[in-house]
């Protein structure tokens, strides 16, 4: 198959991703823009740093008073995941170089990595059609939530504000259901973020995070994080 061929393959394989990420698109430029935003660095945002989630709490914290160091921190922990997918991207693919390295890694959020991480093709032009697929979606939700925020009603305008807890919520039911240990992680860290946000403020959030990965080392089980049998 040629290089354009497992292009186009992988940019069909993306589409189901974009059902997901227009409307979050939409949700990250409305807190975006409430936090007082530009449309020109809602849109940019999207593009240069496409981080997801890390995008929607940066906006939120900016809208509640956060500190620079405690958005950049925050993202650092949030978005330290992605160092290990793209790790794990770049040593199952072929046919590449550093540029189109240095692309993928760009591109690399979760539902691409899990998409790839699922197919046989261990192609980087597969890889990139999942991701860039993906990528432009996010950044079209950005823009229609930019150039529509306005003319939707309010009620649903507040409903697109939610979509990082449904985000969440999605990612989380799945280990829950499959893992007991893992739902006594996720209410530990919820309950450290409840408690260290009276006292450290924007800070709980990276706080907990370190706290409960750390007890997870000792609560949840190597096999189950390296994918065997919890």
């Amino acid at each position: 198959m040629s290089r354009k061929a497992r292009f186009v393959d992988g940019c069909r394989k993306g589409i189901p991703i974009t059902f997901g990420y227009v409307p979050m698109g939409i949700g990250y430029a409305a807190i975006a823009i409430k936090a007082g935003f530009t449309p020109l660095q809602t849109i940019s945002m999207s593009f240069l740093v496409y981080a997801g989630a890390g995008q929607i709490i940066a906006a939120s914290m900016v809208l509640s008073g956060a500190a620079a160091m405690a958005i950049i921190l925050t993202n650092f922990v949030v978005n330290l995941r992605y160092f290990v997918m793209s790790i794990c991207v770049l040593n199952q693919i072929d046919d590449s170089n550093t540029p189109l390295n240095i692309l993928a890694a760009h591109v690399t959020v979760d539902e691409s990595f899990a998409m790839f991480s699922l197919s046989e093709d261990s192609s980087i032009w597969t890889y990139l059609g999942i991701s860039i697929t993906s990528w432009l979606s996010w950044c079209l939700g950005a823009a229609i939530g930019v150039f529509l925020l306005d003319l939707l009603p309010v009620i649903v305008t507040n409903s697109f504000n939610i979509s990082l807890y449904a985000l969440f919520v999605a990612i989380l039911i799945p280990a829950i259901k499959e893992n007991k240990q893992i739902a006594i992680l996720v209410l530990i860290t919820a309950i450290l973020n409840v408690v260290l946000g009276q006292f450290l403020g924007n800070w709980s959030l990276i706080v907990s995070t370190l706290l409960g990965a750390t007890v997870g080392m000792y609560i949840v089980d190597d096999e189950y994080i390296l994918g065997g049998d919890a």
